[in-house]
């Protein structure tokens, strides 16, 4: 069985003889990133993505802990429904996560609402803030609201 971060470790030995700068140069990504993903920590879809396009390695090769590494370039390359079923799996993950922290992030925007409310009519009886002041407030929040959710949404 082997684990992505060893396909990943595999790679960089192969193509880059090891070296990380060089395969971060390759990847546009950091270093740290290909020490990290060489050892433990899971890649970013978009770095699967790239070595997927760059080195014409299937999704299934490299998500799947059933196939061992140092195969993946004699690989047999009809597997391009199975990548692209995967793909479709991978984002439609990464879809149900975007909305559930919309949900969040959400929730989180009517409870300060809610909390600014109460500061208001507490705030009220002091006059340090004008009705005036109190509704742009909650109008700035509305719109940033609207904004956060039409770019999520994209």
């Amino acid at each position: 069985m082997s684990t992505i971060n060893e396909k990943i470790n595999d790679i960089a030995v192969k193509e880059f003889k090891g070296n990380n700068s060089s395969f971060a140069k390759a990847m546009n990504t950091s270093e740290a990133n290909i020490r990290n993903y060489r050892k433990e920590t899971m890649p970013k879809l978009d770095f699967i993505v790239k070595l997927h396009d760059l080195f014409e390695i299937s999704f299934e090769y490299l998500l799947s802990e059933n196939i061992e590494t140092g195969s993946y370039k004699n690989q047999d390359y009809n597997g391009k429904a199975q990548d692209q079923d995967l793909m479709q799996k991978m984002l439609g993950a990464e879809n149900t996560l975007l909305k559930e922290k919309i949900e969040f992030l959400s929730e989180q925007i009517e409870f300060y609402k809610g909390k600014i409310e109460f500061l208001s009519l507490q705030t009220n009886s002091k006059n340090t803030q004008t009705t005036k002041e109190i509704a742009d407030g909650l109008k700035i929040i509305d719109e940033i609201e609207n904004l956060f959710i039409k770019k999520s949404v994209k």
